[in-house]
Formats: C-alpha cells, sequence, structure tokens
C-alpha cells in the first residue's frame, strides 16, 4: 500500500490522518458540552473548528493542484492554444 508513494505523499496522510482525529475529537467536545450544558458558549470552539477545517482543505487542494501541475510539466504535456 504505501510501497509506491513518495515521502511527501506519506507526510500529507499523516497530516491528514493526524488532523482529522484532531478535528473529530474536538467536533465530539463541543457536541458533547452542547448535549450537557445548551446554556454553555461553544461559539468560539465551533468557529475554531471551522476555521481549521477550511486551512485542511485549502492545504490539501493547494497540494492537489501542485501535484497535478508537476507531473503535468514532467510529462511534457502542453495545451496547445484553441484556434479561434
Amino acid at each position: 500500500m504505501f510501497a509506491h508513494r513518495s515521502v511527501i505523499e506519506l507526510i500529507v496522510l499523516v497530516f491528514t490522518l493526524v488532523a482529522g482525529l484532531l478535528l473529530l475529537g474536538l467536533g465530539t467536545t463541543v457536541a458533547f458540552v452542547e448535549i450537557r450544558d445548551p446554556a454553555a458558549d461553544t461559539g468560539v470552539a465551533v468557529q475554531a473548528l471551522a476555521s481549521a477545517i477550511s486551512a485542511i482543505i485549502g492545504a490539501l487542494l493547494g497540494l492537489l493542484a501542485g501535484k497535478s501541475e508537476a507531473l503535468n510539466g514532467s510529462t511534457g504535456r502542453h495545451r496547445e492554444p484553441e484556434p479561434e
């Protein structure tokens, strides 16, 4: 499974796993606090959770874009401009 993956791909997989587990834990904690005490202010925690999710999605999309650009450049495929 990991034999043909680059070091960068493995680091991204580990990062995604750790970040996913942390976000799952934080989300579960927020839900538990909301159930136990509905009057508790969890706005800051929910805001931090949403910010972390958006940052992780942005990082993974950036990695995907960079990888696809590298693959297109390494194979020598260039898009020809479309005729007008």
